[in-house]
């Protein structure tokens, strides 16, 4: 699952708790909100926006995710700053 490469603390991924929410620098030097567009940008087309510090490895999830999953997905990941799992 996601967290084999977005663990807390950080690992060959972002670490994904408390991501919503923040202002995300990128590897090319700008910033974005990490808000649920740019969580379902970097679900879809990870490579359009990486973080910095970070080698663009992550796969694709377009057409392996319904919108549902998608949503579900998205929710979970907004969840991580309130529960801090």
């Amino acid at each position: 699952g996601c967290m084999s490469c977005h663990p807390a603390g950080g690992g060959v991924g972002p670490d994904l708790h408390g991501l919503y929410g923040m202002t995300r620098p990128l590897a090319d030097g700008s910033t974005v909100a990490a808000d649920e567009e740019y969580l379902r940008e970097s679900i879809l087309n990870p490579n359009a926006k990486v973080a910095d510090g970070y080698a663009p490895m992550m796969p694709s999830f377009e057409g392996q995710l319904s919108e549902d999953e998608l949503k579900q997905l998205i929710e979970y990941i907004k969840s991580l700053n309130a529960t801090g799992n």
